[in-house]
């Protein structure tokens, strides 16, 4: 039997990326308590506010930034920090040829009243459709 290239290793844990924003905080506590302890990956989370950055219990190897925004007219609009963030961990994280990583990526995207995280689920979504990848506007 031929093997499928593409199907992930099973001694290889899922990567994961989450992102969200404070609309996002008890569904992010919920897929945090759910994960699996050997879970890996980064959590992304845009607050417009230092004193809006909880404590989110997660795996150990499961990393937390919390990406704070401002209110001022000049900030940007809402989700772009969190959009950046997404962005340059698909280009570390995630080589540009299907087959060159064996681990399985798994990504939730939330910030659903976000116009620019919606753009760039779209664009995932077109570029990526090999992972699994949910977005809780398109849910």
């Amino acid at each position: 039997m031929a093997s499928d290239s593409r199907r992930s290793d099973p001694a290889v844990p899922a990567h994961f990326l989450i992102a969200g924003d404070l609309s996002d905080l008890p569904l992010l506590r919920r897929l945090l308590e759910r994960l699996p302890v050997d879970a890996y990956g980064q959590v992304f989370i845009e607050v417009s506010a230092a004193f809006q950055v909880i404590d989110l219990p997660s795996p150990p190897e499961m990393t937390v930034t919390w990406l704070v925004g401002d209110t001022s007219p000049l900030s940007p609009p809402r989700g772009e920090l969190a959009a950046r963030a997404v962005v340059a961990w698909v280009s570390e994280w995630m080589p540009e040829e299907r087959d060159a990583h064996t681990a399985p990526y798994v990504m939730w995207i939330g910030c659903s009243t976000s116009t620019v995280m919606d753009r760039l689920y779209d664009r995932l979504g077109d570029r990526l459709d090999h992972l699994h990848l949910h977005h809780r506007h398109h849910d």
